[in-house]
């Protein structure tokens, strides 16, 4: 992206109407209770359609990250055993004060993953997708006898509910804005200042960021 240039003043957006295109799957339950390979906490976020999930190293400890490359990588190269998985994608971590990833642990190079997950539905809370991921990876079995039990620790949502940048890095949240508004026109969405606010924390902050992409970047890129 180039560099961020400070978009002219405008008048406050009118609230537009704009189409989701998602697309969802049920979810299905079975709780481990214990939690070697790390506890969930599970986040609501200002896209009524995402939750995000953490996994943290052990119960009570919010500055490191479980080790998950085995899942991670089971996930990533379509294991049958991962196919069941209540996963969209798998994405780093925001750091809490910049637009770069967050590490397992000060001083450790890993990237800190989060799992994004489209809900099958908005009664759907992330308690259930917390404990249906904590299912999964507890079920996993890996190379050279990795297996580990995770254990769902709690929601963590923040009230009201973080918008989506709050978790994912700004590229990140263009990649789920498009997926969300799949074929709905960039100016479109700089117009409606509830889609902006969800997704960046700010109408401003969203056009600001949007204001470095073409139409037809928008157009052509997956991003």
């Amino acid at each position: 992206m180039k560099p961020a240039k400070s978009p002219p003043k405008k008048a406050a957006a009118a609230a537009v109407a704009v189409k989701k295109n998602v697309n969802r799957s049920p979810i299905k339950t079975v709780f481990p209770s214990t939690s070697s390979g790390g506890v969930i906490r599970s986040f609501e976020t200002a896209v009524a359609d995402i939750v995000i999930s953490v996994v943290y190293k052990k119960p009570g400890d919010s500055k490191h990250g479980a080790f998950l490359k085995p899942l991670v990588d089971a996930w990533r190269d379509d294991d049958p055993t991962a196919q069941d998985w209540y996963i969209d994608s798998i994405l780093p971590r925001r750091d809490d004060t910049t637009d770069q990833p967050m590490k397992t642990a000060q001083g450790l190079p890993y990237i800190w993953q989060c799992i994004v997950t489209l809900r099958g539905n908005t009664e759907e809370t992330p308690t259930e997708i917390g404990k249906q991921l904590a299912a999964s990876f507890s079920s996993f079995r890996g190379a050279d006898d990795f297996h580990k039990t995770f254990q769902f620790e709690s929601d963590s949502s923040e009230t009201p509910p973080g918008s989506l940048n709050r978790y994912l890095l700004d590229r990140d949240c263009i990649v789920y804005l498009k997926k969300v508004y799949f074929g709905v026109k960039k100016e479109t969405i700089e117009q409606s200042d509830q889609i902006l606010n969800e997704f960046f924390g700010s109408p401003q902050l969203g056009r600001r960021i949007l204001s470095q992409i073409s139409d037809a970047d928008w157009d052509e890129q997956p991003w």
